[in-house]
C-alpha cells in the first residue's frame, strides 16, 4: 500500500490520466450519433450509451476483437483502460470499438 501511495504522490499517473483521458474522450466524441447517444466520464474512465445496441452485445463484439469492456445497464458500456496504457494502444482499442459498433 505504501508503494502505491508513493507512486501517486508524484502526480505522474494523475497527469497521465488527464492527458490520455482527454485524447480518449476526443476520439469517443467522433463516434456516430446514430449509434452513440452519449459519452460521459472522467480521465481514462468512460461510459458509452448506445442508441439501440445492447451493452452486452457491444462487449461481446469488443471481446472478439481483443478489447475488454463492462456492460452496465441496458445499452451502456464502461471503458477503464489501465493508467499505464500507451497512446498507440489506446488508439488501437478505440479503433476496435469503432469497428465493433459498425458490425
Amino acid at each position: 500500500g505504501r508503494e502505491v501511495i508513493a507512486m501517486l504522490a508524484t502526480g505522474e499517473y494523475q497527469d497521465r490520466s488527464a492527458k490520455l483521458g482527454a485524447h480518449l474522450h476526443d476520439r469517443l466524441a467522433t463516434l456516430p450519433g446514430s449509434v452513440v447517444r452519449e459519452v460521459r466520464g472522467r480521465g481514462l474512465w468512460a461510459g458509452i450509451e448506445f442508441t439501440e445496441l445492447p451493452g452486452r452485445v457491444a462487449c461481446e463484439r469488443l471481446a472478439a476483437r481483443g478489447v475488454l469492456a463492462k456492460d452496465t445497464h441496458g445499452t451502456a458500456i464502461r471503458l477503464a483502460p489501465p493508467l499505464v496504457i500507451s497512446e498507440p494502444d489506446l488508439d488501437w482499442g478505440i479503433d476496435q470499438l469503432e469497428l465493433a459498433i459498425r458490425d
